[in-house]
């Protein structure tokens, strides 16, 4: 079924835009903000109608015409097809509408911080097709889109794609089809390959014999074994400080932003605190934002163990790094460490409910909550709100330009 004349009035976090007509709301798969379009109805459900676009009649004032050649079929990017500026309203109205819906807080405007439109990744992860080749899957499939570069790449990695890209395909055209992904990270001096396979051992071999003198660091990850190439780590330089991050250690993906963010989370935290750093990682965030004093919890033993040894590299004196399940803090725990402040950046998934009436009943006075997911985050500061937290502060910081991914920075305190 067919329908005309459809506007487009808002985007989704997945990147479909939002019509209206009749009463009826439609979810559009291909559509920029602000057009007027023709729809075909794919399904129809109780609330809403999931459709796609089959033709623009009328050209938003938002659009422009997408950089990258790869953009309409690859699933990488959403929102490449409208201006900068738009992109960020939009990821402004994601975030007050989830506020508004879940948490019954009205916001008029936030501030955001912006970013660099491109190359500013300092890691992505390609799929591996047949013969080597490199791809992202394509919007809404898991069918592949092959390509040569990736404009949201730093450009470390963008003058080293090629050579990449060689290696996959000298690889497979060897030994056959053996990869199934390869995670790239940059840190603008060395490149770490993780690369996924179903024979770790059959590839290092065959690099060592063929590949002398390789340019990269390489990890070769199959359900057996971790072999490496290399140093299996990249350091990276944030605030004055140094970091190891290993190859399933979490770092901020946008080079651009990193210290923005956590500059702005030290702005919001009370000096000479001692502060507890929830999904902690390799205790990056809460040594840049908090230097000494810190306790970190990471369920996660090799990432517990980096974080240690960062905690020894940049001269801590006060630390304690726990691999525990985030589970595991209760309130006797943060009682007993004396804890001023915490800080959250939890999975996109948001946090346990236990988590919460832990803190809750610790009566901490203030929580940082970092989060890439506005409807979970929503959530769970109506949950904190219902122990008697107030939303103070919110900052978004774009991470993620030309997708509908978007960070927000919270202070949540304790109403006296």
């Amino acid at each position: 079924m067919v329908i005309e004349d459809i506007k487009i009035i808002d985007i989704l976090q997945d990147g479909r835009g939002v019509g209206r007509k009749d009463g009826k709301v439609y979810f559009v798969e291909g559509a920029v903000l602000g057009e007027i379009c023709t729809i075909e109805i794919i399904e129809e459900k109780k609330n809403f109608t999931n459709a796609k676009k089959v033709k623009t009649t009328q050209t938003s004032d938002h659009y422009r015409k997408p950089p990258c050649p790869y953009y309409y079929e690859c699933g990488g990017c959403s929102i490449m097809d409208i201006d900068y500026k738009s992109q960020i309203q939009v990821k402004k109205n994601l975030i007050k509408n989830a506020l508004r819906k879940t948490a019954g807080i009205s916001i008029e405007d936030l501030e955001m911080v912006e970013s660099k439109e491109f190359a500013y990744r300092n890691k992505i992860r390609l799929q591996v097709g047949k013969n080597g080749k490199l791809a992202y899957k394509k919007k809404y499939s898991d069918d592949l889109v092959y390509i040569e570069d990736c404009m949201l790449a730093n450009e470390h990695i963008r003058s080293n794609f090629k050579k990449i890209l060689s290696l996959s395909q000298d690889i497979s055209k060897a030994l056959g089809d053996l990869i199934d992904q390869i995670s790239i990270r940059s840190n603008g001096k060395e490149i770490l390959l993780n690369i996924y396979t179903t024979k770790a051992k059959e590839i290092f071999t065959y690099l060592r014999k063929n590949y002398k003198a390789i340019s990269f660091r390489i990890n070769l990850i199959d359900k057996r074994e971790v072999l490496s190439i290399g140093l299996d780590y990249l350091e990276f330089n944030l605030m004055d400080k140094v970091f190891k991050v290993s190859r399933d250690d979490f770092y901020q993906v946008n080079d651009f932003q990193i210290e923005n963010l956590y500059k702005l989370a030290k702005s919001f935290i009370k000096k000479d605190q001692k502060l507890l750093d929830l999904f902690c990682g390799s205790g990056i965030s809460s040594i840049a934002i908090n230097g000494d004093r810190i306790v970190g919890i990471e369920i996660n033993k090799s990432a517990i163990e980096d974080a240690k040894e960062n905690a020894r590299r940049n001269g801590l004196k006060d630390y304690k790094f726990i691999s525990k399940n985030a589970k595991y803090i209760g309130q006797k725990f943060i009682e007993k460490e004396k804890i001023g402040s915490i800080t959250l950046d939890p999975p996109r998934a948001g946090l346990d409910k236990e988590i919460i009436k832990a803190i809750g009943k610790s009566k901490v006075d203030q929580i940082v909550y970092i989060s890439c997911n506005p409807q979970t985050l929503a959530r769970d500061i109506k949950r904190f709100m219902n122990l008697g937290y107030e939303l103070s502060k919110i900052k978004p910081v774009d991470m993620f330009p030309q997708t509908m991914h978007v960070e927000a920075l919270t202070l949540l305190t304790r109403k006296l």
